[in-house]
């Protein structure tokens, strides 16, 4: 079923009844592509971390591949003032306004320029709060220009669903009482799994087949409890099972 019909109220709802963290960022891809985004990322931030810290998780999904692969270059996203704007704002914050109030900040003209370069013009960030400061930052983009008197029903919509998405996911990754015991092995996929690298990546790092290094992954994700790499990413640096 998806979201076309559904209040918020009815989301919240549904999204609290939700008991996997990958599926709540599901829900809210789903509910979003019928809204029309074409492209969102979440970044969860570790306790007292900055949003562009390298400890950072990222779930991307419709960003450029090429974005991706230089978004994860540490130096990049480290002069990103988007998010750090947007939470000094603690509003919905437009990126064409974070990078004209950041001007003036050393590495902006050049985050701006590689933005332009693979047409992340549009988009907007989001501030989000969740309890015990695990706070978190959304973008979103519909490709288009947005504005809150045309646009503003459908603004505070995505606002309130990706607040209510991320108090769900600090509530369920504060259920978490004991971690697994991981292998030496188990332990170094799942290091290599949270550092953004590939299954054939791992493997030649390891000096493992692909097929292998399969095996290890689905082992990680039933020890904790996830069906994919960002929930066993977010799962693996709330439990302190790998370094970041």
């Amino acid at each position: 079923m998806g979201f076309e019909l559904l209040s918020v109220a009815d989301i919240d709802s549904r999204i609290e009844a939700i008991e996997d963290v990958a599926e709540v960022l599901t829900a809210v891809r789903e509910w979003s592509k019928e809204r029309g985004i074409v492209r969102q990322s979440y970044h969860f931030t570790p306790v007292f971390d900055g949003p562009t810290s390298d400890r950072t998780i990222i779930y991307a999904e419709g960003f450029p591949d090429e974005w991706l692969a230089l978004y994860r270059d540490t130096e990049l996203r480290t002069i990103d003032p988007i998010p750090t704007y947007t939470f000094k704002m603690a509003r919905l914050t437009y990126w064409r306004e974070a990078l004209a109030a950041c001007a003036d900040f050393e590495g902006t003209s050049r985050y701006a320029e590689a933005m332009q370069a693979h047409g992340l013009v549009h988009g907007f960030g989001l501030p989000l709060y969740g309890p015990h400061s695990r706070n978190a930052y959304a973008s979103c983009d519909f490709d288009r220009p947005m504005d809150l008197e045309g646009d503003g029903m459908l603004l505070l919509d995505v606002r309130l669903i990706h607040q209510i998405a991320h108090q769900r996911l600090c509530v369920l990754l504060d259920r978490e009482q004991k971690a697994p015991t991981l292998s030496e092995r188990e332990t170094e996929v799942l290091q290599w799994i949270v550092r953004g690298k590939s299954t054939v990546d791992i493997g030649a790092i390891l000096s493992i087949s692909p097929e292998t290094v399969r095996t290890y992954t689905q082992r990680i994700y039933t020890k904790l409890d996830t069906a994919d790499r960002v929930g066993a990413t977010v799962k693996a640096l709330k439990l302190r099972l790998v370094e970041p």
